[in-house]
C-alpha cells in the first residue's frame, strides 16, 4: 500500500491530482488511517492508468471488477442514504404532531387564562369598592 504523496512522487505529477483520482476510487482500494490516506496495489495500478492517459478518465474505463466494485459500492451508500431519509422524514412527521399538540395546548391554556381575568375583573365590578385610608379622613362628606 502506498500513501498518495508516494504514488505521486512515483509518477512525478502533483500530490493534489492524485487526491482528486483517489476519491473517485472504489473504497474497497483505499483505506484512511486517521490523516493518511493509503491505496492498495490494484488501485495503484488504475490511478497510473487514469494519470498516464492509458484508460481515460471514466469509470467505466476501470478493469471490470472495480467498477463492478464502484458500482456496488455506490448502490450501498445510495440505499444506506434513503433509509436515514426515511428516517428523518418519519422524525419530521412526528415532531409536527408534537408541534401541532403543543400549539393546542397552548392555545387552551390562553383560552383559560382569559377567561379566569375576565371572571376576575366581573368580580371586582360586583363587588362596592371600600375607601381607602385617606378617601375615608379626607373624601366628601356622602360619598
Amino acid at each position: 500500500m502506498k500513501t498518495i504523496k508516494q504514488i505521486a512522487d512515483e509518477l512525478g505529477i502533483n500530490k493534489d491530482k492524485v487526491k482528486y483520482r483517489v476519491g473517485k476510487l472504489p473504497v474497497s482500494v483505499v483505506k484512511k488511517t486517521g490523516e493518511i490516506t493509503y491505496v492498495t496495489d490494484e488501485g495503484t495500478a488504475i490511478l497510473k492508468d487514469l494519470l498516464l492517459g492509458k484508460t481515460g478518465e471514466k469509470v467505466g474505463n476501470l478493469p471490470g471488477e472495480f467498477t463492478r466494485q464502484y458500482v456496488e459500492t455506490l448502490e450501498r451508500e445510495l440505499e444506506i442514504k434513503n433509509k436515514q431519509i426515511d428516517n428523518q422524514a418519519t422524525q419530521i412527521s412526528d415532531l409536527t404532531s408534537a408541534l401541532v399538540a403543543a400549539q393546542q395546548t397552548a392555545s387552551a391554556a390562553q383560552a383559560l387564562h382569559a377567561a379566569t381575568v375576565k371572571q376576575n375583573l366581573m368580580d371586582n365590578e360586583a363587588k362596592p369598592q371600600e375607601k381607602g385610608f385617606f378617601a375615608r379622613i379626607f373624601g366628601k362628606k356622602g360619598d
